[in-house]
């Protein structure tokens, strides 16, 4: 039997590339030009994918996969990302399934970890030598093979037929966050990995390309080794997903150009993914809330010891079955979340609101939609005296302080600002991160979340 040569180890980029998949969506507010112009400079690849017509109505899947594809670095920018220096073949460490619901109302993701204990199908190499079938751990099929093989061998582990293919490598993702002027993370305590670079001290705080990279890449860090790494990225996606989709950004023409940029300069899909289909993704997904994009890791049954292969993960047969059976059958891993439970409803609260932003319209905006979902608004939107930034501030009298918790809960997020004496009236200074006002019923609380619940763009970072 023949055998495919095995990958030497690597500490690649595990990023949960999903962002790709946002960065397609947010050609909305570019045009077919604007489209066409980024389409171009994205490289086409055989993935041996379905290539599946967006049929309105129709769900589509692609595997997102991040690869240490070191191009566009020079070997100063390696040493000071601690990237290393030699070019000795292309690995993946981050492999998703990315399910793109037929109703255009959710986005599911699956971390798929690389250190699965997968089935190589047999394969023919570049130089036409035949590999027979053999186990291995799952991103050896993208070393071996590229994209076309590690395309085959998802699509037998899991059931899914997989329509499209991107790839997303160490530049576009420094680049990616660099555009957006940084991504907020939250960690619990200061810390420190030399092999990375990481050195970030506790609490939210907005980081850089070069400290994103670190974050995403430390492998030392987390007591549950790469399953609690892949955890950290699911959380640092969800975190730029939603900076990505935010009304500062949308509205922002310059940084929407630099964001797609990035991603298009770095980017691979297959070669039947082009710009008419990427528009037509624009036109489903447009609208997509951040509770909508949900993501979660395959389930695990057990780290076993494998004589050949060392250190593998098992998928739990049941569990994965019971996932990739509900991603076949187009279902969303979360339901939509019921409007939150207060106790004061918004028809008696008057609400004055105000544009902290250099967004055009965006305290009209709001005020349209508290309306729309009970609020009495006063008076017209106006500017707010000075931007508040990404935060919406909500500043009321702390005599009506459970009216307030309503308002909280239709503006998830929001800060709170106690002012005694204030008055009846709640004064809204919108953010640049404002997507929507939720509504609300005046019921008693909602149960709290589970632990193993599916995670969310939505979601707070510290949680």
């Amino acid at each position: 039997m023949s055998s495919a040569p095995t990958a030497r180890p690597r500490r690649g980029l595990r990023v949960a590339a999903t962002v790709a998949s946002v960065a397609i969506l947010l050609t909305s507010g570019a045009g077919w030009a604007a489209a066409n112009r980024y389409g171009n400079q994205i490289i086409r690849v055989d993935a041996g994918t379905s290539g599946g017509a967006l049929e309105d109505g129709e769900p589509l899947t692609m595997l997102v996969v991040a690869s240490d594809d070191r191009a566009g670095l020079s070997y100063q920018q390696r040493k000071a990302l601690h990237l290393g220096y030699d070019d000795y073949g292309q690995h993946t460490d981050t492999m998703m399934l990315v399910h793109l619901s037929g109703d255009g109302q959710s986005i599911s993701v699956v971390s798929l970890p690389r250190d699965t204990r997968a089935t190589i199908p047999a394969f023919t190499d570049s130089e036409g030598k035949r590999h027979s079938s053999r186990a291995g751990k799952l991103n050896v099929a993208y070393a071996v093979g590229g994209p076309k093989l590690m395309v085959e061998t998802v699509e037998k582990m899991t059931g899914i037929t997989i329509d499209h293919y991107a790839e997303i490598n160490f530049q576009g993702f420094l680049t990616m966050v660099d555009a957006l002027g940084g991504v907020e993370v939250c960690l619990p305590r200061a810390t420190t990995d030399k092999n990375s670079g990481l050195d970030l001290p506790a609490g939210k705080q907005t980081v850089n390309g070069a400290q994103a990279l670190a974050y995403v890449r430390a492998r030392y860090i987390d007591p549950t080794a790469d399953i609690g790494r892949m955890k950290r990225q699911q959380k640092f996606v969800a975190a730029m997903a939603s900076k990505a989709l935010s009304a500062g950004t949308l509205t922002n023409p310059v940084t929407v150009d630099n964001f797609l940029s990035a991603v298009a300069s770095s980017m691979k899909t297959d070669d039947s993914l082009g710009t008419d289909q990427m528009l037509d993704l624009v036109d489903r997904f447009k609208g997509i809330s951040p509770g909508r994009i949900a993501m979660t890791t395959v389930p695990i049954s057990g780290n076993v010891r494998d004589a050949e292969l060392g250190d593998v993960l098992i998928w739990d047969k049941v569990k994965s079955a019971e996932l990739f059976a509900a991603i076949r059958d187009d279902k969303p891993l979360v339901s939509p979340k019921p409007a939150k439970s207060v106790t004061v409803a918004p028809g008696t609260i008057r609400v004055k609101v105000l544009n902290g932003t250099d967004v055009q319209g965006l305290g009209a905006t709001a005020a349209t939609d508290l309306a729309a979902v009970g609020f009495v608004v006063v008076g017209t939107p106006a500017n707010a005296p000075a931007t508040v930034g990404e935060t919406t501030v909500i500043r009321y009298d702390s005599e009506w302080s459970e009216s307030v918790k309503t308002l909280a809960a239709s503006l998830p997020g929001a800060k709170l600002v106690a002012v005694k004496g204030f008055g009846p009236t709640f004064e809204i200074t919108v953010g640049s991160a404002y997507t929507a006002a939720q509504k609300v019923k005046v019921v008693s609380a909602s149960p709290s979340a589970t632990a193993d619940k599916p995670r969310t763009a939505a979601d707070d970072l510290c949680s």
